[in-house]
């Protein structure tokens, strides 16, 4: 299956939708698998980051490609595998796409 850089910016606008919800359901209480500091100090920034680099074609090579919050969410924050949230969902998808793209 080939990806598109335009699907893939398209899905980083999702994956933003989804931490804002996120961020507004943790600063109103409501308990979820992501925390505040997830959200606002890696997730948000490297997303922004990511959008910045397909809009001026800075994109690493290809083996240089994976996001960092993927790889916390799955072995620092451990976030559950066994029934992940929409976010890690879309983390996974978001990542496996940036190694194609």
């Amino acid at each position: 299956m080939g990806y598109d850089i335009m699907s893939f910016r398209n899905n980083i606008g999702i994956c933003i939708s989804l931490c804002e919800q996120e961020l507004q359901n943790r600063k109103k209480g409501i308990k979820g698998e992501s925390s505040i500091e997830q959200i606002e100090d890696t997730i948000l920034p490297e997303l922004n980051q990511l959008l910045k680099k397909i809009d001026y074609g800075q994109l690493p090579p290809k083996p240089e490609r994976y996001l960092l919050s993927f790889a916390n969410a799955f072995k620092v924050w451990g976030w559950n595998m066994q029934q992940p949230t929409e976010l890690f969902v879309q983390l996974v998808k978001l990542d496996d796409a940036y190694k194609k793209i």
